[in-house]
């Protein structure tokens, strides 16, 4: 008889506990979805780009659907330390060998007098291609001089017929204004988010109030945010959105929806966690300390990449029969036309540069605005042969992060 009760009172305690983890996690799933009011696509932005019907604001590269065709080399990676290796000797074997290849390292680490900035013009200032004296500073020292040096004298620039010393030095000129413009769009981008989610809230709240308000349609209701974005991208070539459309590759307008999606969450989830609690309390979520008055000071090349891309079945949709019917005929690609199928050469460049920018605080009348400063790395790309967006030259800045390459994490 005790045992019996022992084992009622033990499956009663199990179906209690169970029971309560069943809410927990319904009231988590509940709380998730109430918090983040933006409805996101779970696609990526390469994929909504190429499936909408209007004239394409960018049509994506073969990578952008497919990121396993250009596979990023993280610092810290063995790829990367794998790549630093390999070209940092064949750069030494090819200086050894090779006078041209000798004159050439020195042409392109040789400081520029014509572009020198006067007001930048100390000891260590170098308006080389290749800065030695900041690259030597880096995690792979000297190697990375000799690896930057090699990647820039691939043959796949000269058979593009890309002129690597006109074309980088004009990067490197307006780059530093390109990534100043890209700070000051974010920030005003997310201010307007802000004033949106706001709104947001105040019109949920007085439709709480006033049953008979006019609502949306449920059409755009459930029309994710991505797709709003490139609708006003579209409409509006004034509007934020369209700029940072114009000035982001699908990879960095990933980057700013994550953004997105991340500030809308945190938002709505403080507003909620004050809410009734004292009527002092004040929710303190809000992008008034952004930072503003972003400024570059210096920039300097860190890192080149050229490839030779090809299409896949994966991007290019020739595959979507056989995926949903595994009873479908299969296609010999090698068979399809060639026409469609032209290989991308793509070029990426990374630039290091130091960003000081101030935070604006509530207390203008003390002037209390901080200064500071931060190092960053840029990546931007650009397709210099069978571009699907026109013969043009046109750079896109693909991503930003802390320059782990220096310690900065």
């Amino acid at each position: 008889m005790q045992r019996s009760r022992l084992i009622l009172q033990n499956a009663a305690s199990k179906a209690a506990a169970a029971k309560a983890a069943g809410e927990s996690a319904a009231a988590v799933n509940h709380l998730l979805g109430f918090h983040n009011k933006l409805s996101f696509d779970e696609k990526t932005t390469a994929q909504i780009l190429s499936s909408r019907n209007s004239p394409p604001l960018y049509k994506p590269l073969y990578h952008h659907l497919d990121p396993m065709l250009l596979k990023p080399r993280e610092p810290g990676s063995f790829s990367y330390l794998l790549h630093h290796l390999q070209s940092s000797l064949s750069g030494f074997y090819s200086i050894c060998t090779s006078q041209q290849s000798r004159d050439e390292f020195l042409h392109l680490t040789a400081r520029n007098d014509d572009d020198r900035n006067d007001n930048h013009g100390d000891g260590e200032d170098n308006t080389g291609i290749i800065n030695t004296f900041v690259l030597n500073q880096s995690d792979m020292g000297f190697m990375k001089v000799m690896t930057l040096y090699q990647d820039l004298s691939s043959p796949l620039l000269e058979e593009t017929n890309f002129d690597t010393e006109t074309e980088v030095r004009q990067f490197l000129t307006g780059c530093s204004f390109a990534l100043e413009q890209f700070h000051t769009i974010q920030a005003d981008y997310l201010k307007n988010l802000e004033a949106a989610l706001d709104t947001l809230d105040n019109s949920e709240n007085e439709a709480e109030e006033e049953p008979n308000i006019e609502e949306d349609t449920e059409e755009e209701k459930e029309k994710q945010f991505q797709y709003k974005f490139f609708d006003i991208a579209e409409s509006d070539p004034e509007s934020t959105e369209s700029a940072l459309t114009s000035m982001l590759s699908p990879e960095g307008l990933d980057r700013i929806f994550f953004d997105s999606a991340m500030y809308s969450f945190v938002k709505n989830m403080s507003g909620q966690m004050v809410e009734g609690a004292d009527s002092t309390t004040e929710n303190h979520t809000s992008l008034a300390e952004l930072p503003s008055d972003p400024k570059v000071m210096h920039a300097c090349l860190l890192s080149a990449r050229v490839e030779e891309i090809e299409a896949s079945g994966r991007n290019d949709g020739r595959h979507n029969a056989e995926d949903k019917d595994p009873d479908a005929p299969l296609e010999d690609e090698s068979l399809q036309p060639f026409a469609d199928r032209k290989a991308q050469t793509v070029l990426q460049l990374e630039v290091l540069y130091d960003l000081e920018f101030l935070t604006n605080t509530d207390d203008s009348k003390n002037n209390n605005n901080k200064s500071f400063k931060s190092v960053n790395v840029a990546k931007f790309e650009t397709c210099i042969n069978n571009n699907p967006n026109g013969d043009e030259l046109q750079w896109r800045l693909c991503s930003w992060r802390p320059a782990k390459e220096f310690g900065h994490l």
